[in-house]
């Protein structure tokens, strides 16, 4: 788990809790919670704990022996995991996710690229290339989805087309509002007479309420629909 390895890091780093904590940028209560699993850590420690621990942001997301530390397997390693076939790299998104005239993802640039276990990966989709290349991070705005999610995750999207084209009831999806932003909820496809529309869920049900929109039968779902979420610290089925 996460919290294991976070546990393992704070413990050869030879610091203090309030050590620690200073040196990654966090409260002290703070890196309690993360360490403990009460929240899940931000993107932005995580990539402080790599940084200044030279751990292997790899290890430290999914684990493997004898990854968790070395400066030649750190962050800033990219290139042997490019050159290694146990991993996969899934490029983090610098700039919002949104959809173009035809359905089509667009984005700006690339900030940055995570190793995820290869084994992983073709667990989560399979073995072909095509449905590797539709795997993207990106960081999480809003708190809409809180507690599942939080503001700062990373979270990994699947945007296959065949994920695109149906909704699997209850499941969160990256979508666009009739508003025209991008946000992150829980959907559900509904049908009648009147036409078919999405029900917009949140799990911060205290600050959100639930919406529904009907769809332009011009337009097919993927319009709507950018991607699954299939991680955030932890998977999603």
């Amino acid at each position: 788990m996460l919290t294991d390895r976070l546990k393992k890091t704070i413990q050869n780093s030879g610091l203090s809790l309030s050590r620690f904590a200073q040196q990654t940028g966090v409260a002290k209560n703070t890196l309690i919670n993360y360490r403990d699993g009460v929240t899940s850590p931000s993107a932005e420690f995580l990539e402080a704990v790599c940084r200044e621990f030279s751990v292997n942001p790899g290890w430290l997301l999914m684990g493997g022996e004898g990854l968790e530390a070395g400066a030649d397997i750190a962050c800033s390693g990219q290139d042997k995991y490019e050159r290694s076939e146990e991993y996969c790299l899934i490029p983090l998104l610098e700039s919002r996710v949104t959809g173009g005239p035809e359905g089509e993802i667009l984005f700006e640039e690339i900030a940055d690229h995570y190793p995820f276990k290869q084994w992983w990966v073709e667990k989560l989709v399979g073995r072909s290339p095509e449905r590797r290349k539709s795997l993207i991070l990106m960081r999480v705005r809003g708190d809409s989805m809180s507690p599942t999610i939080n503001q700062g995750e990373i979270a990994l999207v699947d945007t296959f087309e065949g994920e695109r084209l149906q909704v699997l009831t209850g499941r969160i999806y990256l979508v666009i509002l009739p508003d025209g932003t991008v946000a992150l909820k829980r959907l559900v496809l509904i049908g009648d007479h009147s036409g078919v529309r999405l029900a917009c869920l949140s799990d911060n049900t205290a600050a959100y309420r639930p919406f529904e929109f009907s769809l332009d039968p011009e337009k097919r779902l993927r319009s709507y629909v950018l991607g699954r979420v299939r991680w955030v610290g932890k998977e999603f089925d």
